[in-house]
């Protein structure tokens, strides 16, 4: 009888949990950045290398492209002139926003150097694959998604697959919820990053997407 009555309130406890937190939170977990990890928009001198810039992949998948040094260290800005058009520590972040209506999207990165591959949700900033979403905390420079409501409330159960050398990663996108646009140039659209270290800082090398 009280182990009956015992799970009965395991029962109503777990009932409780999923009305104080909503679907999203049960969804496959995938990392998190938010836009104001990298710095504020009154510093993006010290991390914005250069971008947004737009893709022209197809016709059916509307790409934006951005790249950060995500250590701040844009190497015109401190006159570190051996390394000019890249990042002093040879760290770079990707990053990609793009809107498509087809579904079972498969957005692959070719031609990486200096990549490995890291998946960690419980540890975003040191992820080297994932999504960015936008915050309030200054930075409406970079390329991020901003959450809606319904399905754009949250991100899709995205998947990563990648070979044992690394030279490309592949997301699997079951589809791209329709997010309403960002403010000043945060853009519209799923969001996603990689990150890669070049021991020699350039030539920089830039993912090809497919």
């Amino acid at each position: 009888m009280k182990l009956s009555r015992m799970k009965i309130i395991v029962a109503g406890l777990m009932m409780l949990v999923l009305v104080l937190y909503p679907n999203t939170a049960f969804a496959i977990s995938v990392p998190i950045r938010h836009g104001s990890d990298v710095g504020q928009s009154s510093n993006a001198v010290s991390w914005n290398l250069y971008g947004p810039s737009l893709l022209f992949l197809d016709g059916e998948i509307s790409t934006n492209q951005e790249v950060i040094c995500p250590q701040q260290d844009v190497a015109s800005a401190s006159s570190d002139n051996a390394n000019a058009g890249g990042c002093s520590s040879g760290n770079y972040l990707f990053i990609f926003q793009f809107t498509s209506a087809k579904t079972n999207i498969v957005f692959t990165l070719n031609h990486l150097k200096g990549f490995t591959f890291n998946d960690d949700p419980s540890s975003p900033d040191t992820s080297t694959v994932g999504v960015i979403e936008c915050d309030a905390n200054g930075n409406t420079t970079g390329l991020c998604t901003t959450l809606g409501s319904g399905p754009a409330a949250s991100f899709p159960a995205i998947t990563f697959t990648h070979p044992t050398n690394n030279t490309t990663v592949s997301f699997h996108i079951p589809s791209v919820p329709a997010y309403p646009a960002g403010t000043g140039t945060e853009g519209q659209g799923l969001t996603v990053f990689i990150q890669t270290h070049l021991a020699t800082p350039i030539p920089l090398a830039i993912p090809k997407p497919n």
